[in-house]
């Protein structure tokens, strides 16, 4: 979609290791995406500014990435 982030991240999601979730953040919303061991890691938000994603990995903690302005 033209008015969407298609989100994904190359990273194992077995039982044991697996990302919890992925969320966007922008200056007034937050949109969480629930993940499940053994599904994708992939999520779809909707473009609004500058961004952050933020990713949660029940082993390795917090990550997070700036997503650049879209012009």
């Amino acid at each position: 979609m033209e008015d969407e982030y298609y989100v994904t991240v190359e990273h194992e999601m077995r039982k044991a290791h697996y990302f919890s979730f992925i969320a966007a953040a922008s200056s007034d919303r937050m949109n969480i995406v629930k993940l499940y061991p053994e599904g994708n890691a992939a999520a779809r938000f909707k473009i609004s500014g500058g961004m952050r994603i933020y990713y949660f990995c029940n082993r390795d903690g917090l990550f997070v990435q700036q997503v650049p302005r879209m012009r």
